[in-house]
């Protein structure tokens, strides 16, 4: 077996101990090095994950340091878990995880991702299209209710009108503008768990399924 089969299969190996996808992993490693163990970048990386002399003493994200960079079996040891550190830390952002990989944490952090950096995610997720990570403020738009205008106003309305349609007006207690059925008191002698003579069982079942509360939401 060639020298480099062997650590093709080391990173994959590796990969699988730290739950990284070892296809990506072995794409990472071909673009950083070639395999080659004795690879040397214009900026001082070294070795077949290409590790910069600070980023092997001081790598963060709980990833252990490597004191041999040119040491292949522990290159592609601390490759495979810094990724695999890195994508935990951004909530399983793969794609910002490899720019980060790429470009430097740091400027993932300040938002000055380069167009290189993107370009290297972009390929090595094997083509699948990957934009910079400006992630949302805290406080952005989900799931607004809809009764912060007229149509949610309306929905809830008409949900509560199907809810007690089966009431005639005489068996209803007004409360402000709803009118709320007689019989539910702490007096009532209905068992709990019996749905027969249930008030707007229909609406009930329509309202309180997955389906009937998100059709009171909007995004």
């Amino acid at each position: 077996m060639s020298e480099k089969n062997v650590f093709r299969r080391e990173a994959a190996k590796q990969a699988k101990r730290y739950n990284v996808d070892p296809e990506l992993y072995i794409r990472l490693i071909e673009r950083e090095s070639g395999f080659d163990p004795n690879a040397r970048g214009a900026a001082g990386e070294l070795g077949l994950a290409q590790i910069m002399p600070k980023t092997a003493l001081d790598p963060g994200f709980g990833t252990t340091p490597i004191e041999d960079r040119s040491d292949p079996m522990e290159s592609l040891r601390f490759g495979a878990e810094h990724l695999a550190n890195m994508t935990k830390h951004y909530d399983g952002d793969v794609a910002t995880a490899l720019m980060a990989y790429n470009g430097g944490s740091g400027n993932v952090a300040k938002g000055t991702i380069s167009k290189d950096a993107q370009k290297y995610a972009t390929e090595l997720m094997n083509g699948k299209e990957v934009q910079s990570t400006s992630r949302p403020a805290s406080g952005s738009k989900g799931l607004v209710p809809q009764a912060e205008d007229k149509a949610g106003q309306a929905a809830i309305a008409k949900g509560l009108a199907a809810l007690f349609a089966e009431q005639g007006p005489g068996d209803a207690t007004p409360l402000g503008n709803v009118a709320v059925p007689r019989g539910f008191g702490a007096s009532s002698k209905m068992s709990p768990l019996s749905r027969r003579g249930l008030p707007g069982a229909g609406a009930i079942d329509r309202y309180s399924t997955p389906g009937g509360i998100d059709g009171l939401y909007k995004r």
